[in-house]
């Protein structure tokens, strides 16, 4: 038994470490795959339904039907910068000095892609997001296809273009945008990504922080950023950041703790004004489409790269610590705070209380990890 189990495991370990990539762990390493041990849903809401970006779903069987209609953005993104000299070949020369550095931007090893064929799929990827997001803006027709005009289709390939398991390299985006943006300064790659994030969280008052500074690693987490609050972006860590002694809403009310609604730039944005023993939280509205997907994303990736601003993991456990039945959901309703035209009380209660499981209780360096979280827990 131990002469077959000595070869067995070593195999094992030479199988395991191929799988991981050298950089994983690594302040490069930003594009996940997600555990399917992962509760709440979250592994399942970091995977494509309907278009594969980047590697880890490439070639996948249920996915090839949008394949061939990304060739198609390629060769109409060439019709308008060829006559400028930008080719097919510029747009593989700017890629390819990158490749290591793509490479090290993976969790798990993508070796079996070789040089040509990694730098052929961001070539691809990376001008099928640009035209897109092109569109999407008006600055160029759509193309004539009755697929992108399907809505059902086209909300999936945006919600897809935001899955943490679906992300392209942010710099391999904006070395393909600076190529093909002829002529120049009809717009910026900033400009075209914060109109499409505008297409999601329904959250009265609003306004994605247009800030030109943020570098995002990906478009997942540009996303992310731009839902922090300005003066949170380089929080410090407090002392207490524990949410799971938060009593929910329901009994907070029972305490002669109040909730209002809160206009506010983010959904992130919530306050506990302790003179008046009042929280505000800018009103949300939550659908199937959204929230579902959004913020189990946006968690992933906070765990996964190990981030020091846990912000939306904060929101979602400080939310979930407040949602705990349908009485809180409807109380929180009552308040303004939240609105579910496509889920039910119960529904919701239960997207909650998933999360709160999946997440870790711990959210040190959070815009809501600070003493007055302890307000809150000891009320």
């Amino acid at each position: 038994m131990k002469q077959q189990l000595l070869p067995s495991m070593s195999e094992d370990i030479e199988a395991a470490l191929k799988r991981l990539s050298e950089s994983a762990g690594e302040s490069r390493c930003s594009i996940f795959r997600v555990s399917q041990a992962v509760a709440g849903g979250i592994a399942e809401a970091c995977r494509p339904r309907m278009v594969s970006i980047g590697q880890y779903h490439h070639g996948e069987s249920e996915l090839e039907m949008f394949q061939g209609h990304k060739w198609r953005y390629l060769p109409s993104m060439l019709g308008r910068t060829q006559s400028h000299g930008i080719c097919l070949e510029k747009l593989i020369n700017v890629v390819a000095p990158k490749e290591k550095i793509i490479r090290q931007c993976y969790s798990e090893s993508i070796d079996n892609f070789n040089g040509s064929d990694l730098v052929k799929m961001m070539v691809l990827d990376g001008c099928f997001i640009i035209e897109f997001f092109r569109e999407l803006s008006k600055l160029i027709p759509y193309l004539d296809s009755p697929l992108i005009y399907n809505t059902y289709v086209k909300a999936f390939v945006m919600q897809d273009i935001l899955r943490l398991e679906n992300q392209v390299p942010y710099f391999v985006l904006h070395v393909l945008f600076e190529t093909t943006n002829v002529p120049e300064g009809t717009s910026s790659l900033a400009d075209l990504s914060f109109n499409f994030f505008s297409c999601f969280l329904k959250v009265k008052g609003l306004r994605l922080e247009r800030r030109i500074h943020l570098r995002g690693v990906h478009l997942l987490n540009l996303f992310r950023l731009s839902l922090i609050p300005s003066d949170q972006q380089d929080n410090q860590v407090h002392q207490y950041s524990s949410f799971h002694m938060i009593r929910s809403a329901s009994k907070l009310c029972r305490v002669g703790i109040r909730f209002k609604q809160r206009e506010a730039s983010t959904f992130l944005e919530i306050k506990f004004d302790k003179k008046h023993r009042t929280i505000g939280i800018p009103k949300i509205a939550v659908d199937d489409d959204d929230l579902n997907w959004i913020l189990p994303n946006m968690i992933a990736f906070e765990q996964c790269r190990g981030q020091k601003d846990n912000h939306v993991t904060a929101y979602a456990m400080f939310m979930g610590s407040l949602i705990r039945t349908v009485d809180d959901v409807q109380l929180l309703r009552n308040y303004k705070v939240i609105s579910n035209h496509g889920m039910s009380n119960e529904d919701l209660a239960r997207f909650f209380g998933n999360i709160r499981k999946a997440a870790p209780s711990d959210v040190k360096g959070s815009y809501l990890a600070s003493e007055h979280i302890m307000h809150l827990r000891l009320a």
